[in-house]
């Protein structure tokens, strides 16, 4: 069962495991892009008509269907999270948008290093890649998870993430 950990984060300890969900913060100005959406089928059906020359009463439908991909789009970003799975021999980070998972990936712990918080030099307007997030080195490579975290939600993952595992600063230890 999944309690409350911070903010807007939920977990659950599964024997040697944590599981947390965390949902995705979508910047706003991302998320203002359904404006454009909204009205793309209304533009696209008229550019269409002047080039073949009709005129007359337009129709209802091109606005019904971008109502439609607006409510779609929004729903997409507040169904958007990231689910990680952590157990000492691994860890798992999936990305699910609907209650389906997209994206998956599994690493063993022991090519993990280097916990941190990343903070925002933006604010949530920002774009994704400039949102606040957690980083964990693998393979000389810095990985990013956790988009638009807050430093209060970060502390408390960071600190069950430990309980579990204790990531090494560098890859010699």
């Amino acid at each position: 069962m999944l309690e409350k950990l911070a903010g807007r984060l939920k977990w659950e300890r599964i024997v040697d495991c944590i599981r947390v969900v965390i949902p995705v913060r979508i910047p706003w100005l991302l998320a203002l892009n359904v404006i454009w959406l909204v009205m793309l089928p209304h533009f696209t059906v008229e550019l269409f008509d002047k080039l073949r020359g009709i005129t007359g009463p337009a129709s209802f439908a091109p606005e019904w269907i971008g109502f439609c991909i607006g409510v779609l789009w929004f729903t997409m970003f507040f169904t958007t999270q990231q689910v990680l799975i952590l157990n000492p021999a691994e860890m798992t980070v999936q990305v699910r948008m609907f209650g389906i998972g997209l994206k998956k990936r599994t690493v063993a712990t022991s090519r993990l290093h280097y916990l941190r918080f990343e903070p925002s030099g933006y604010g949530d307007f920002a774009s994704i890649q400039d949102m606040s997030r957690i980083q964990i080195d693998r393979d000389c490579k810095t990985r990013n998870f956790a988009f638009g975290i807050t430093e209060q939600e970060a502390d408390a993952l960071i600190e069950k993430m430990m309980e579990v595992y204790k990531f090494p600063k560098d890859q010699t230890q």
